[in-house]
């Protein structure tokens, strides 16, 4: 018993005070470890394995540039990638090993409802979190000074991509669909946060949810398509169902507007939806390479893995590593409670443009991602850029 609590505590120790760091001698390159959990099976997989290898892209470019220095010395990347399956408790199993067997320094989680779930263990290790989550105010406030939130914030989102159908379309009427869990019923909230923030004026129909994995949604779209909606949109529903849905409104007769606002695959929406693909929306999924930073990515990705297998979601995971590496380096400190300081005010380029830290004005702290927004549509069975904008002032700030 006493040699067990002794190895938790030089844990804890470990993850207080050096934040893990492996290494042999004063004068060798030394690694940091960084536990990527995630999606790699499972209906999320689509986000999950994007994900993974655009965080792990990340850390390569850094590591082959020579690493980053602290106080002299020289560090370089670990990713280690765990997946849990877009499981809660899978997510806190990966994380205790992550922690206490494989001594990572900081974690990235991807999901809402894993993220929420591992949230207690992260505060006992006093560990540095950026994660791909949603979870509204339960994942992202005051109280978690720790835990950032490394994805586009589906508010912005919001703010954008609905401006743009009300102006274009006269958009008056909105149904959303989104899973059954934390995650989905955050972002029933968040749109009618930002309805009201935004001014638009919009008839939000009650938010209508599903169970993770599902796959016919024929009863749930009845009830949405029954209401008459100018516009259905699939919150925060994962790939693979964001297709299903799209696919099945249209075979049930919707004739409505349609929008994937979440990070869907393009490939899919047209494999699976194919014709009734036509017209619809999708959010956060830019395919085609459009600056330096984006072009850059596209052909590191290439050298890797197969080029059919590209799609948009990689250019919003790609830059953690760009903002992460010189804010160490800026700190000079793996100290958490300094680190943070510095990352939180944190500017870079990322793959669309302007990247930096808000969300004060919603979460009470500044730990939301603000980058681009994008916008796509199906025209002709292509998927065609639409916009590509810049986070709108006093949505998150």
């Amino acid at each position: 018993m006493k040699k067990s609590v002794l190895a938790v505590s030089l844990a804890l120790v470990f993850c207080f005070m050096s934040m893990s760091i492996v290494g042999t001698s004063a004068y060798a390159e030394k690694e940091i470890r960084v536990g990527h959990l995630t999606a790699i099976s499972g209906p999320a997989s689509v986000w999950g394995i994007a994900n993974s290898r655009a965080m792990s892209l990340g850390a390569d470019k850094i590591n082959e540039n020579g690493g980053f220095k602290v106080k002299g010395e020289t560090y370089k990347w670990k990713t280690i990638i765990y997946d849990h399956k877009y499981i809660p408790a899978e997510a806190v199993k990966a994380l205790n090993k992550a922690i206490y067997a494989d001594k990572v320094s900081l974690v990235t989680i991807m999901g809402g409802s894993p993220t929420l779930a591992c949230i207690p263990l992260l505060k006992q290790n006093n560990m540095i979190s950026l994660n791909d989550a949603a979870g509204g105010k339960s994942v992202t406030n005051p109280d978690n000074p720790l835990v950032f939130r490394h994805n586009p914030g589906i508010e912005a989102s919001y703010a954008v991509e609905l401006k743009y159908l009300k102006e274009k379309y006269g958009i008056k009427t909105i149904a959303s669909l989104n899973p059954d869990d934390e995650t989905g019923k955050a972002n029933a909230e968040a749109i009618k946060y930002v309805n009201e923030k935004a001014q638009f004026g919009f008839d939000l129909f009650p938010s209508e949810f599903f169970e993770r994995g599902s796959k016919d949604f024929t009863a749930v779209l009845t009830r949405i398509i029954a209401k008459k909606p100018d516009l259905i949109e699939t919150g925060m529903t994962d790939p693979t169902s964001q297709a299903l849905v799209l696919k099945q409104a249209r075979e049930l007769g919707y004739k409505g507007h349609m929008l994937l606002i979440w990070g869907p695959d393009p490939a899919q929406v047209l494999k699976i939806a194919g014709p009734l693909a036509e017209g619809a929306f999708l959010g956060i999924a830019i395919t085609e390479p459009g600056t330096d930073e984006a072009k850059d990515l596209y052909e590191r990705y290439l050298k890797k893995y197969p080029a059919d297998e590209w799609n948009g979601n990689y250019y919003t995971h790609s830059a953690l590593y760009d903002c992460l590496t010189p804010a160490i380096e800026k700190a000079q400190t793996f100290n958490p409670q300094v680190l943070v300081k510095v990352i939180e005010d944190m500017k870079w380029k990322g793959a669309w443009g302007n990247y930096s830290w808000g969300g004060t004005d919603l979460f009470g702290i500044k730990r939301q991602l603000l980058m681009p927004v994008t916008l796509q549509t199906v025209e002709n069975g292509k998927v065609i850029p639409l916009i590509v904008t810049d986070v709108p002032p006093g949505v998150l700030d």
